[in-house]
């Protein structure tokens, strides 16, 4: 059916493969709690279970539970380091998430920006129908894009101070 898309960007002053490694197998694979955090009226991570493989390998997958009890699947879509990243979420146990999308996902892209990165996050959800897409658009568009921006902002901040301490303890 129909899609509803959003996108944020953000400019971190750390090298393009040191925040790949950093974010994806690192940060995304055990600690997405501490970036998906809530939002917006919108419910956080608060754990992943059942994580069938290391995350920047595509196959792999979990169980995303949120604040608001509910879950949803996982899984690793594609996985080219340093440049990209996509996921897709599936089965939602939320009632009210499941009769409006029928499957959602992310992209993150990572492009080199002078000796930092570009890092794009475009997240869409795909509606059941054209109803539900009409209920989706404020809640992606406005909500979800506050939810992501929050994250974004959290994934700068940590970056730009871990991988900085980590670069310097390395020397």
């Amino acid at each position: 059916m129909a899609k509803v898309a959003t996108t944020v960007i953000a400019t971190i002053a750390v090298p393009r493969r040191a925040l790949w490694t950093w974010l994806v197998p690192g940060v995304f694979y055990d600690q997405l709690d501490s970036v998906v955090r809530d939002e917006a009226g919108l419910p956080g991570c608060t754990k992943t279970t059942g994580t069938t493989g290391p995350w920047d390998v595509a196959g792999s997958t979990r169980i995303v539970h949120l604040s608001d009890e509910t879950t949803c699947r996982e899984t690793v879509k594609v996985a080219t380091a340093p440049d990209y990243f996509a996921y897709r979420l599936t089965e939602f146990s939320s009632r009210q998430v499941g009769m409006l999308v029928r499957e959602a996902g992310g992209q993150w892209w990572f492009t080199d920006e002078g000796t930092g990165t570009h890092l794009k996050w475009t997240y869409t959800a795909e509606s059941r129908n054209l109803l539900a897409m009409v209920m989706l658009f404020p809640v992606i568009r406005i909500l979800w894009n506050r939810y992501m921006r929050n994250s974004m902002r959290v994934i700068k901040e940590r970056a730009e101070k871990e991988i900085t301490v980590a670069a310097v303890a390395a020397r």
